[in-house]
């Protein structure tokens, strides 16, 4: 083959590996972040503290994410290590992504450059591909492996070993230290392969075996230590997590596989990303229109679909990404079919000439003008659309739509021990403990009027007391729990308030116990409650408790009462105080509802508004301090619904936006940090943003 053809020949495999690289280079920018990735990116994390600190038992022995193997985790450790000082949380996602998406193209390289550039094309565009081979996720290395197991595999001569062999052998090994789901499908075509197509003698079989289970062996080093048992406790999770929660709550049906590899799920899911829509099910519907033809031609690919869509139909779970098994084999025979189309129409074009004459043509001065003007068009949303991707890290989202979370109006949120939350919504009380692996989801335990003792099901507020006993404000008085079903609520006639409408509540650290009311404040001192003296604004927003002082925000300001003296001092402000803070300096800061955010000087307040500090609106419902320092202010707009949650660090304004981060856009009703280093956001309407500090 002399230089021309040779180009010729390459020219299909260069395009089809230029439109696999863009679009996984696109899907990398423009994906939002993933129910996995930050489970996955986390381990990467926690690998690369503990190779950096030479202590690699902390590896071997990872107590998290046991149920997958190893090796694609600490492939992004490896990014977190080359990233060195630079590793954020976002450089480390994007550079995590880059690794996948490097073996997603690598899986089209091998079927371009081994078996056929159609086929390759096909899994360029096949939107489950892209997806699941562009995110923090661990299908793209199995997935490049086992095509390379089963290519190299076909350049095996009749029962004789050559280094396509071992090559095959090393691939699968890699392919089973990275994801066990790939194993059961392809150990059954490398079979067929060996004994139907190649007749290996045993012992080629039994050599080619233990170089893929030395492999794996090495590659998989949390098994190092204890292979059996660690093995066994892998393996016993796929068939546990099959049976749990999760799978149950998404309640796929039996034939939902059949659905991801007919659809193009993701282009539905992310139309921003997948432009072009997607062609899986016309790609799968010349795969299946291939089948009687392949049966008799490439055997080896019926073999592969016929037994990994048998696997994907008996598995329980059905998430899209277990799809890539069989998506390779989906493309491959496609790809057959459409080159026998083809053929077939040139053959009747050749002969009866049907489009010869109908076809336009066109100088290659117009066809460069659009390309160049499309070109224009693509680089400014291209960039627009990669600030608001890279914003987007690190953020996600509870909601009654995705979880337990009983009621999407969050007033209160306490953050406990070990990143648990107790959530006051309108809808009850939730009581969240986060979940220890990827494949499970927070266990969650609520509480309502009908369930508990609980008051009412509007719950604006919560604190916890000293003796470590739970307090709620609700629509109907305050309740009490202290655990094991044992429930106490007061009503306006214990508190002696004129009324039980409870709006904020706080806990001191000598066990006293204060509550705000549309009508008052009253105190708990153990046995029973007192009512406060009066203060001027008798609607008590907010409390917060320093010392011996009990700050109050009113509809006239903030109130100074000490509990010993009994007496207040009153900070006039004009309008409303809905929250005060008191933060880590001493500083007191109140958030007004229309007068911005308030800093006590002296015995009058400075305020920050629209005028003189970057905040989107002077109506703030809470202000905390999340770091010391940092302020996170939760605003709300004054004629319409939604808000912004924005961030003060006594010089710079930041405001997460729809436009600029992951924040659902839904009025921010409170801010705290959990110890586990996350913001939750409660908001009126879209249940809880959560935010990744450090990002």
């Amino acid at each position: 083959m002399n230089l021309q053809n040779r180009l010729k020949a390459i020219q299909p495999v260069v395009v089809v590996l230029i439109l696999a690289i863009f679009l996984r280079a696109w899907a990398v920018s423009l994906l939002p972040e993933d129910f996995d990735e930050p489970t996955y990116l986390q381990v990467g994390f926690d690998y690369a503290h503990a190779i950096q600190a030479g202590n690699f038992n902390a590896v071997i022995d990872y107590p998290g994410v046991i149920e997958h193997p190893a090796f694609v985790k600490l492939l992004y450790a490896g990014a977190v290590l080359a990233l060195a000082k630079t590793a954020s949380w976002t450089n480390a996602f994007y550079a995590s992504r880059a690794i996948s998406a490097f073996f997603g193209v690598i899986a089209v390289a091998l079927i371009a450059v081994m078996l056929d550039p159609l086929a390759a094309g096909m899994l360029a565009v096949q939107t489950l591909a892209v997806k699941y081979t562009s995110q923090v996720y661990l299908e793209a290395v199995p997935s490049a492996m086992t095509v390379l197991a089963v290519l190299a595999f076909l350049r095996v001569k009749k029962d004789k070993a050559n280094r396509w062999l071992w090559i095959s052998a090393a691939a699968l090994g890699v392919a089973t230290a990275s994801k066990y789901t790939y194993i059961p499908v392809i150990v059954i075509v490398l079979g067929y392969l060996a004994i139907f197509e190649k007749k290996l003698k045993w012992y080629r079989l039994l050599a080619y075996s233990a170089v893929a289970l030395g492999i794996f062996l090495v590659m998989d080093i949390s098994l190092w230590h204890d292979p059996i048992h660690r093995l066994y406790q892998s393996l016993f999770f796929h068939v546990q997590y099959a049976q749990g929660a999760h799978v149950q709550e998404a309640a796929y049906p039996w034939y939902q596989p059949f659905i991801w590899i007919f659809t193009s799920s993701p282009a539905s899911w992310h139309p921003t990303v997948f432009f072009y829509y997607g062609f899986d099910g016309g790609i799968s519907i010349l795969a299946v229109l291939g089948i009687g033809r392949e049966f008799k031609e490439r055997r080896w690919l019926v073999v592969w679909l016929s037994f990994g869509v048998l696997f994907l139909l008996i598995w329980p779970t059905k998430w899209p990404q277990y799809a890539l098994t069989v998506v390779p084999a989906l493309c491959m025979m496609g790809s057959g079919t459409l080159r026998w189309i083809w053929n077939w129409v040139r053959e009747q074009e050749s002969y009866w000439e049907y489009f010869r004459n109908l076809l336009p043509t066109a100088g290659k001065w117009l066809w460069i003008s659009l390309a160049a003007f499309i070109l224009f068009l693509a680089s400014i949303y291209l960039s627009a659309a990669i600030r608001l991707a890279v914003g987007r890290v690190g953020w996600s989202n509870l909601s009654t739509h995705d979880s337990f979370l009983p009621g999407n109006a969050v007033h209160a949120i306490l953050p406990l021990d070990g990143g648990r939350m107790v959530v006051a919504t309108n809808k009850g009380v939730a009581f969240w403990t986060p979940p220890l692996t990827t494949d499970q989801i927070g266990q969650w335990v609520i509480y309502n009027h009908r369930n508990s003792g609980l008051a009412d099901d509007q719950v604006l507020s919560v604190a916890r007391d000293s003796s470590g006993n739970y307090w709620f404000g609700t629509a109907s008085g305050v309740s009490e729990y202290q655990g094991a079903q044992n429930w106490t609520s007061y009503h306006a006639a214990q508190l002696h308030l004129p009324g039980e409408y409870i709006i904020s509540i706080a806990a001191g650290a000598d066990g006293r116990v204060f509550a705000g009311s549309l009508d008052g404040a009253a105190q708990w001192d153990g046995s029973a409650w007192t009512s406060l003296p009066p203060v001027e604004g008798e609607t008590v927003f907010s409390l917060a408790v320093e010392g011996n002082s009990t700050w109050i925000g009113t509809t006239a300001g903030a109130g100074d009462y000490d509990v010993q003296s009994g007496a207040w001092k009153l900070y006039p402000t004009a309008y409303a105080v809905k929250d005060i803070l008191v933060d880590s300096s001493g500083v007191v800061w109140a958030a007004t509802s229309g007068g911005g955010l308030a800093r006590l000087v002296g015995d009058s307040w400075s305020y920050f508004t629209t005028l003189n500090g970057d905040l989107p609106s002077n109506n703030i419902n809470q202000v905390a301090e999340i770091e010391p320092g940092t302020l996170w202010i939760a605003t709300s707009l004054s004629t319409d619904a939604g808000g912004t949650p924005v961030t003060f660090d006594g010089k710079k304004w930041h405001a997460f936006t729809k436009d600029n981060s992951g924040a659902s856009g839904a009025e921010p009703l409170v801010i705290v940090r959990s110890t586990t280093g996350q913001v939750w956001i409660g908001t009126a309407t879209q249940g809880i943003d959560i935010y990744k500090l450090g990002r």
